[in-house]
């Protein structure tokens, strides 16, 4: 029997291409989403709470749809019957949203609900905690609908397959018709076509759109885009070592700082390249990964060229290189909060590394960001000890330094002070050793964090000051963003308030300055902006607090929602707590599932480690 069900749209169940009896009660479809979106098989108990509060007998009801669904899915063995619940479909099924979030671009922009909410149409009278989850299913699924539109349209320009992506990023588009990405993606379709009307048109209409809706200028990145698609035309005589010497001249120029000089060589050496398809993936590797690391706000300029690396690293069976293009590409999505696509493409990273060590710690680091942010700790920290061993094995001591920092941040999170101070101070110090000047601002903002909570004000306040002047020297948004953080929290630590919510102000500015910030730096200002507006009685708390909570829903930043819903107990909703409880399921912090135990957040003074 083969079973296709559809979560995404209207609901249904098409078993043998027959589309099934809709069951009786839309609560059995709330089951059957909530079972399939679950990483662990919920307990019975945990299910009657979040959709039969109010029944008479919950547990009687929900063996009811439990019934139910086994009909609904053709028969007694679909569906545990233990003290826990998980589905247990037959090989072959597929479940829409799984695809979604697992499958490759291709099958996914096929399905025919992408776009389309989660259960759409069917309203369900449950718990709180319910309605919370289903909000943030529908968000967090959303975002990753744009996700895949957003690869299909570039890996089909890669493949030459223009007609379809422009199809694709015309979808993305209309799916959010301010994302200024988006917008991009469809004028470097456009000119992937070699169409100069139809670029000339579409540039014409997304910039009048930004400056006419919110007064922004976009006009620079799609002049950029439109330059990308076209083809360059290459001098006589262009071989292996002029390809050479414009990626030496690019790398050069790069590590100096002279960005725009590195890239213009970069894209020589790419050029160059262009009659050697295994010579052109390696120069487009090159190319995409510094655009990605080395150019701030140009990710999907990077984005495009990592996905012509694997074409055409693909065509010529170059393994590593197709390696590296994932896992970059895996690293561009953890930027973005698309957490599911991120783990799909180094998944295949990890596939394709063929066991090379420093490939695979890579990997791995990059990985266990992804848990970390989305509050799978426990997950990350595994990660990161594999990680941490694969470079120090092969001597990466900046790879070390990167993993150490991100696994600290964990620490810190969960509140475990001591284990974070060892752990960044360690990554400090490995960063000063390896005169990595670039990186050493986030280290530093987190170590001031540490010396913030602890109580040594005036330490923090030294080495917060040093890392927010490191950051801007830097010119990296995700650093200041960090660090005008923490000089928030010290100034609320020193007891000017007002000081410190517009420190986190202007660390939410920063964070917007460059289209590629990692989104996860986002949300942290902004749970530490209404930490310090609830204990300031500030008259935009509330619209802070809503405003985590949607962000945190759409990137699937389950830890971060929780707090957001623990604030809105403390601003006085009799139902967020419910809510809170019920998205902390899966979140791996003991820490977090301690405030949910107390009568309100913690006093400012003991986050922040003032008596």
């Amino acid at each position: 029997m083969s079973i296709e069900a559809r979560l995404l749209g209207p609901p249904l169940v098409v078993r043998d291409g027959v589309v099934y009896a809709a069951p009786r009660g839309k609560k059995v479809w709330a089951l059957f989403a909530y079972l399939a979106l679950s990483e662990q098989p919920p307990t019975r108990q945990h299910l009657a709470d979040l959709l039969f509060p109010d029944a008479e007998d919950p547990a009687s009801a929900l063996r009811w749809n439990l019934s139910e669904l086994r009909r609904l899915l053709g028969g007694p063995d679909t569906v545990g019957s233990g003290t826990t619940v998980g589905l247990r479909l037959p090989i072959g099924t597929t479940i829409d949203v799984h695809v979604l979030q697992a499958g490759t671009s291709a099958e996914a922009v096929a399905l025919p609900g992408l776009g389309r909410e989660l259960l759409e149409g069917v309203r369900v009278e449950a718990s709180p905690g319910f309605a919370a989850w289903l909000l943030g299913e529908r968000r967090r699924l959303q975002s990753i609908g744009g996700a895949v539109l957003r690869e299909g349209a570039l890996r089909a320009i890669a493949a030459g397959n223009v007609r379809a992506a422009v199809e694709l990023a015309t979808r993305l588009v209309g799916s959010d018709p301010l994302d200024q990405d988006a917008h991009v993606l469809l004028v470097r379709a456009f000119a992937a076509t070699g169409d100069e009307t139809a670029v000339q048109d579409q540039l014409t209409a997304s910039a009048d759109l930004f400056r006419d809706e919110l007064g922004e200028d976009i006009r620079p990145a799609l002049y950029a885009a439109a330059r990308i698609g076209v083809a360059p035309s290459r001098a006589p005589g262009d071989s292996r070592a002029a390809a050479d010497a414009h990626r030496e001249s690019g790398e050069a120029a790069l590590g100096a700082g002279a960005l725009d000089v590195g890239l213009e060589e970069l894209r020589a050496a790419v050029e160059a390249a262009a009659e050697d398809p295994a010579l052109e993936a390696s120069m487009l590797l090159s190319l995409g990964s510094a655009l990605v690391h080395a150019a701030q706000g140009r990710d999907e300029d990077g984005s495009a060229a990592l996905h012509r690396a694997i074409a055409a690293a693909d065509a010529t069976a170059d393994r590593r290189t197709s390696a590296a293009a994932h896992r970059e590409l895996g690293y561009v999505e953890l930027l973005r909060a698309d957490y599911a696509r991120s783990l799909v493409w180094l998944q295949r990273a990890e596939e394709l590394a063929d066991g090379d060590e420093l490939e695979l710690s890579r990997v791995r680091s990059v990985r266990a960001a992804a848990f970390g942010d989305v509050g799978k700790h426990e997950a990350a920290d595994e990660e990161f000890d594999a990680a941490m061993a694969l470079a120090g094995s092969v001597g990466a001591e900046r790879q070390v330094a990167w993993a150490e920092t991100i696994k600290g941040r964990g620490q810190l999170l969960r509140d475990d002070v001591e284990s974070a101070e060892a752990t960044l101070a360690s990554a400090r110090d490995r960063t000063r050793s390896e005169r990595w000047t670039a990186f050493l601002s986030f280290p530093e903002s987190l170590l001031g964090e540490v010396w913030l909570r602890t109580g040594r004000i005036d330490r923090a306040a030294e080495i917060l000051e040093h890392a927010f002047t490191l950051g801007c020297s830097v010119d990296d948004a995700c650093w200041e963003a960090y660090a005008a953080r923490g000089m928030g929290l010290l100034q609320a630590a020193r007891g000017d308030l007002d000081a410190g919510i517009a420190s986190m102000d202007d660390a939410l500015t920063r964070c917007l300055r460059q289209r590629d910030t990692h989104q996860w730096i986002r949300g942290y200002v902004m749970e530490a902006r209404c930490a310090l507006g609830v204990a300031a009685g500030h008259p935009l708390v509330g619209t802070w607090v809503a405003e985590l909570a949607s962000f945190a829903g759409h990137a699937g930043m389950r830890e971060f929602a929780v707090r957001a819903y623990l604030f809105q107990r403390d601003l006085g909703d009799p139902d967020a707590l419910e809510a809170a409880r019920a998205l902390a399921v899966e979140v791996q912090n003991p820490h977090l599932h301690e405030l949910l135990e107390a009568r309100e957040m913690p006093r400012l003074e003991q986050l922040i480690g003032v008596a």
